[in-house]
């Protein structure tokens, strides 16, 4: 299982994921669409060994950042076009993730952007979108035609919310993909939840949870067999990660130099043990020391 860590959307971010050893790395295009950054692009292009997915943006266009404006098909189609255009300028050649824009423009027009991408892009590279309105008869279409497909975990945690198991949903629906096409790889858009990403049967997944610290003042820790949070504002995490800072701050110095950005790099490292962890469980695999 890969983890790709999202919000790799500027240098910083980049460096910190690059310096905790992890090579796993998740962009939204939506970020770069006017430019591509040039301290972005040094950074994009130290890490190209590893493995990246560019998410298209649309869910951040739609319904987040750029919520306030209303889209017509031709200017996703331009969005689209962009998009594809502005990767092959920078000779980018990893994952990418459709333009699953069936939630503003319906099925009907699904199809036609997707054709784009099967025509301007290689088909393994792409992520195909699967989503509740396509119903079943679409995912098996998507689990035959397509040989790398994502089940996003925000839209089936918001649609069996008081109705049912996330848990058994994506066991289930990963079966059945797996059942369809053997060699399927499969990818859980968004997952947060450690007992998802547990499950066999699937090639990845992506969170942005690793920098939660920046965003809502909780650390994320990996105590040898799960991830746990904790404020960073308690004690006992505060008195560990002074002693920690001398062990791996190193020639990181100038990137570690504030506690945000020590406390993101923390988060980065145990997300990094968690997929460690993961792919390891079912061998003979010997726990990281609790950090605590």
């Amino acid at each position: 299982m890969k983890l790709f860590l999202a919000g790799a959307d500027e240098g910083g971010k980049i460096e910190i994921i690059r310096n905790s050893n992890h090579p796993y790395f998740l962009s939204s295009y939506y970020v770069h669409r006017k430019k591509f950054n040039p301290k972005w692009l040094k950074w994009y292009n130290k890490t190209k060994h590893g493995d990246w997915i560019m998410d298209s943006g649309l869910f951040t266009m739609m319904f987040g950042a750029g919520k306030h404006k209303t889209y017509t098909e031709e200017d996703l189609l331009k969005y689209t076009h962009k998009y594809l255009k502005d990767l092959k300028s920078i000779n980018y050649n990893h994952y990418i993730v459709e333009m699953d824009v069936h939630k503003v423009l319906g099925l009907n027009s699904l199809k036609r952007f997707r054709n784009i991408f099967k025509e301007n892009y290689p088909i393994e590279k792409t992520i195909y979108v699967w989503h509740i309105e396509e119903g079943k008869k679409g995912f098996v279409k998507l689990c035959k035609t397509y040989p790398y497909i994502a089940i996003s975990i925000p839209e089936l945690r918001i649609v069996l919310k008081g109705k049912g198991s996330l848990n058994n949903a994506v066991i289930s629906l990963i079966k059945e993909a797996n059942k369809i096409n053997p060699k399927i790889k499969i990818h859980l858009l968004g997952c947060t939840q450690q007992n998802l990403m547990e499950q066999k049967g699937y090639y990845s997944c992506d969170s942005t949870s690793w920098f939660s610290s920046a965003r809502f003042g909780t650390a994320s820790i990996f105590n040898g067999f799960k991830l746990q949070q904790i404020k960073i504002s308690n004690k006992q995490y505060q008195n560990y990660i002074k002693l920690k800072r001398d062990e791996y701050i190193n020639a990181r110095e100038e990137l570690l130099d504030t506690e945000y950005n020590f406390n993101m790099f923390f988060g980065a490292k145990a997300y990094s043990y968690l997929n460690t962890y993961i792919n390891n469980k079912h061998y003979n695999y010997e726990p990281i020391k609790n950090i605590l």
